[in-house]
């Protein structure tokens, strides 16, 4: 049984038609015809031919490698005898992609290379959206007013103590009126206040200490010395 006639019988044994191969195989009914007439010089170049030969004896059954073998020993008997890659899909359907793979490899690299960049740019994108400004959280700095020393208060008063390391005669006159007129006796001492002033007549000036509004001022005299002195209020 020749080539084109076991593809024929094979074919109306399973109640095939042309028509139905050629939507099943994607296979022009042009080539299949041609294939089971051996009518090779209608076929397209041969490794379109060859790759029909091995779909149509697969769709029917047949042992696709012996099919193949017998086609290329008939068509191309001046060629040398070689098994051609079969073709995806036929010109009826266009040309189909054929991927290699080295071609699939780079895919599956790029694949890789923009999901990362991808999550790399969403993160920053939502880091900058959730990330507070710092700036913006720092309160401003609230500078407090300086506090200005008030200057001291200068007493409504003249206060005076004396204070007697040796003993002392003493006439004390505050505000026109004498209060005080005796000894002021070692280790003793008197406070007088006046509204305006108070007088000190002292009969051994050396002998005495005397502090006028909280500050001690110098000797008014020397011992056995009478002296005056007047201390008046805010002077």
């Amino acid at each position: 049984m020749s080539f084109g006639e076991k593809l024929r019988e094979a074919r109306e044994f399973k109640g095939y038609s042309l028509d139905y191969i050629e939507e099943e195989t994607k296979i022009r009914k042009l080539y299949i015809d041609a294939l089971e007439r051996e009518a090779f010089n209608v076929l397209p170049p041969r490794v379109y031919a060859t790759g029909f030969v091995r779909r149509y004896s697969k769709f029917l059954e047949l042992n696709a490698d012996e099919m193949i073998e017998e086609f290329q020993r008939l068509a191309y008997s001046d060629e040398p005898l070689h098994e051609e890659p079969e073709i995806i899909k036929e010109e009826k359907v266009g040309l189909g992609l054929n991927l290699s793979y080295h071609n699939i490899l780079a895919g599956i690299i790029f694949l890789i290379i923009a999901i990362w960049a991808g999550k790399l740019v969403l993160g920053y994108i939502t880091g900058s959206i959730n990330t507070p400004d710092k700036q913006a959280a720092v309160p401003p700095k609230v500078e407090e007013p300086i506090k200005k020393t008030p200057p001291p208060v200068k007493p409504e008063k003249a206060i005076v103590l004396i204070e007697a390391r040796e003993d002392c005669w003493l006439n004390v006159v505050v505000d026109g009126e004498t209060v005080y007129t005796k000894t002021l006796r070692a280790g003793e001492k008197e406070e007088f206040a006046g509204k305006q002033s108070v007088y000190i007549k002292a009969g051994n000036a050396g002998g005495i200490d005397i502090t006028y509004n909280g500050k001690k001022v110098e000797p008014v005299g020397r011992y056995g010395e009478v002296k005056e002195v007047e201390y008046t209020a805010n002077s």
